[in-house]
C-alpha cells in the first residue's frame, strides 16, 4: 500500500490537516486582535488577506482536486490517473503553501515564491486532468466542462493574489478572493453537487428516481456567481439583488428536487443535503444585505460571505470526505459520531460568523462574536480530522 495509491488519500490528508492550521492561526489573530490576549505579529501582508488566501486557495483546492483527479476518469470512462501524473502536482502545492507559511515571518517576497509554486502544481494536475477529459468519449464530456473552467479560474486566481501581493493592490486583491470564491470555489462545489447528490441518493434509496442531468445548468450557475462578483464590484444594487434572490431561489429549487423524506433515515446522506442548504442562505443574505445597501441602511457585511465558504463550503467538504473517505477505504456508508459533531461545530461556527456583522446581536457578547466562532469550528472539527487521518493514512483504497 502506498500513500500515492488513489489521488483522493494525499490530498485529502493535506487538507485536513490545512484546516487544522489555518483555524489555529486564524483563532490566535482573532483572540489578539479582538479580545487583547496578547499583542499580534506584524505581518508582511495584511492579516484579513492572508486568512482569505489560506481559506480559499490554501484549504478548499486540496479538497476539489483530490476528489476530481478521482473522479474524472470514472465520469470519462477511461484509464485513471498514475501516481506519476498527480504526486509532482502536489508536492508542488504542499512545498508552496509551506513557503507561504514561512513567508509570514520571513517576508512578503517568500510567500509570493509560495504561491506562484502552488499554482504551477495546480496547473500540471490541471492540464493532467484536462488529457484524461480529451481522452474521454465525447458523449460523456459536456458534465465535466464546467470543472475545465473553474480549475482554470483557481490557478489564474493563485496568480492574481500572488500579484496583489507583489504590488500591494487592494483592488488585485479584492478580484483574488472574489475569483476564488465566485468563479471557483462555489460553482465547483455546486456543480459536484448537481452531478453527485442525485446519485448518491440514489444508490441508497430504492425506487428513487434521479432528475434527467441537464450540463448547461451547472454552467449557468457558473455565469451566475461570476455576474455577482462583476455586479458587487460596481455597487450596482438593484440588479444584484435580484441577481442574488434567483441564485438563491435556484439552489433551493434543486434541493428540493433532489431530497426525499426518505433521506432523514441515512445520515451520511442528511450531511449532504444539509451542507448544501447553506447555500441559498448564503444567496438570500446577499440579497437582503443588497437591499439594505439599495436604501442606504446597515448592511451585513461579510456575513453572506462565511455563509457561503463556511456554511456552505466547510460543511460541504466535512460530508463529501466522509462519503468519499468511507466508501474508498471498505467502510459502510453511514455517519459516525465525528462526522456529525464536526459539521454541528461548523453550523455553529457560520452562525456565530454571520452574527458578528448583525450590530444588534454582536453587541450583546464581551467580544466581537468572531472570537468566539473559529475556536468552536476548531474543537468540532479536530476529533473528526484526526479520525479520517487515520482512516486515510491506514486504509487502502478499493477500486
Amino acid at each position: 500500500m502506498s500513500f500515492f495509491d488513489a489521488p483522493h488519500r494525499p490530498y485529502f490528508v493535506a487538507g485536513l490537516v490545512q484546516a487544522a492550521f489555518a483555524l489555529i492561526l486564524w483563532m490566535l489573530w482573532l483572540l489578539g486582535a479582538f479580545a487583547g490576549a496578547y499583542p499580534i505579529p506584524r505581518l508582511p501582508v495584511p492579516a484579513v488577506a492572508v486568512h482569505g488566501f489560506l481559506m480559499i486557495y490554501g484549504l478548499f483546492p486540496f479538497f476539489v482536486f483530490g476528489f476530481l483527479a478521482t473522479t474524472y476518469p470514472r465520469w470519462l470512462q477511461v484509464q485513471a490517473l498514475m501516481p506519476s501524473e498527480y504526486r509532482g502536482a502536489f508536492l508542488l502545492r504542499l512545498a508552496g503553501l509551506g513557503l507561504v507559511y514561512a513567508g509570514l515571518a520571513l517576508g512578503a517576497a517568500i510567500l509570493i515564491s509560495g504561491i506562484l509554486i502552488m499554482a504551477m502544481g495546480d496547473a500540471r494536475l490541471l492540464m493532467a486532468l484536462f488529457s484524461v477529459y480529451r481522452r474521454g468519449h465525447a458523449a460523456v464530456r459536456p458534465p465535466v466542462r464546467l470543472f475545465n473552467i473553474t480549475l482554470a479560474l483557481e490557478v489564474g486566481g493563485l496568480l492574481l493574489y500572488a500579484a496583489a501581493f507583489a504590488w500591494g493592490s487592494a483592488t488585485a486583491l479584492a478580484w483574488a478572493i472574489r475569483l476564488g470564491l465566485y468563479a471557483f470555489l462555489v460553482p465547483t462545489l455546486f456543480g459536484v453537487s448537481y452531478r453527485m447528490l442525485p446519485f448518491f441518493t440514489a444508490a441508497v434509496l430504492p425506487g428513487y428516481l434521479r432528475p434527467a442531468a441537464r450540463p448547461w445548468i451547472p454552467l449557468g450557475f457558473l455565469a451566475a456567481t461570476a455576474g455577482h462578483a462583476l455586479l458587487a464590484a460596481q455597487a450596482l444594487y438593484a440588479p444584484l439583488a435580484v441577481l442574488d434572490g434567483g441564485i438563491a431561489v435556484v439552489a433551493y429549487y434543486h434541493a428540493w428536487l433532489w431530497f426525499e423524506p426518505r433521506v432523514r433515515r441515512h445520515g451520511l446522506l442528511l450531511l449532504l443535503y444539509l451542507g448544501f442548504a447553506w447555500l441559498g442562505l448564503g444567496f438570500f443574505l446577499y440579497a437582503i444585505r443588497d437591499v439594505q445597501l439599495l436604501r442606504g441602511g446597515l448592511s451585513l457585511g461579510r456575513g453572506p460571505l462565511h455563509a457561503l465558504g463556511l456554511g456552505f463550503a466547510l460543511s460541504l467538504v466535512v460530508a463529501m470526505v466522509t462519503r468519499v473517505s468511507r466508501g474508498h477505504s471498505g467502510r459502510p456508508l453511514a455517519s459516525d459520531r465525528s462526522s456529525w459533531v464536526a459539521l454541528a461545530g461548523v453550523q455553529g461556527a457560520a452562525l456565530l460568523r454571520v452574527a458578528a456583522d448583525i450590530p444588534a446581536l454582536n453587541g450583546l457578547a464581551p467580544y466581537d462574536l468572531s472570537v468566539f466562532a473559529a475556536p468552536l469550528a476548531l474543537a468540532a472539527l479536530l476529533p473528526w480530522i484526526l479520525t479520517y487521518l487515520r482512516i486515510l493514512a491506514t486504509s487502502a483504497p478499493t477500486p
